[in-house]
């Protein structure tokens, strides 16, 4: 089963993934990315702000597109998803660490049918990513075109 552009409503939410998060994770995503050092090296972040290693918000973005993707669009149900148009009000709350385990809550906060192509529909997702299922650590807003049925 898929579920399509009328399939979803506005108000509706749904609770998908996990992923842990190792030391290593965190270094190695850092390192090629984002290698600041309270990313890439634990002696140096016990100094930052953080008071020790934290993973790149950035990071933690990509594993939160991860699980939309693997667990809600081609999870079952999936989603007629065709893309995406962007994203907007990105914030992090909180630092990811070592050990943490990601889970994300979405929510459909606005549906609007396409005027000029009846194939699709627009979906406003507000996503909020949990730590250890009750810390917030971030959230946005995407904007995807999903297919109607």
């Amino acid at each position: 089963m898929t579920r399509h552009f009328e399939d979803l409503a506005v108000g509706d939410t749904f609770t998908v993934g996990e992923v842990s998060l190792t030391e290593e994770d965190i270094i190695t995503f850092a390192e090629r990315f984002d290698p600041q050092p309270f990313h890439v090296d634990p002696e140096a972040a016990k100094d930052s702000m953080f008071g020790g290693l934290v993973a790149s918000g950035l990071h933690t973005l990509c594993l939160s597109v991860r699980l939309f993707v693997t667990e809600f669009v081609q999870g079952d149900p999936g989603l007629a998803n065709m893309g995406g148009m962007g994203m907007d009000d990105l914030r992090w709350h909180d630092p990811v660490r070592p050990g943490d385990t990601l889970s994300i809550d979405i929510e459909v906060i606005d549906t609007r049918a396409s005027e000029s192509r009846d194939d699709r529909g627009y979906v406003d997702f507000g996503r909020t990513v949990y730590a250890d299922g009750d810390r917030r650590v971030a959230s946005f807003i995407t904007h995807n075109v999903v297919g109607r049925a």
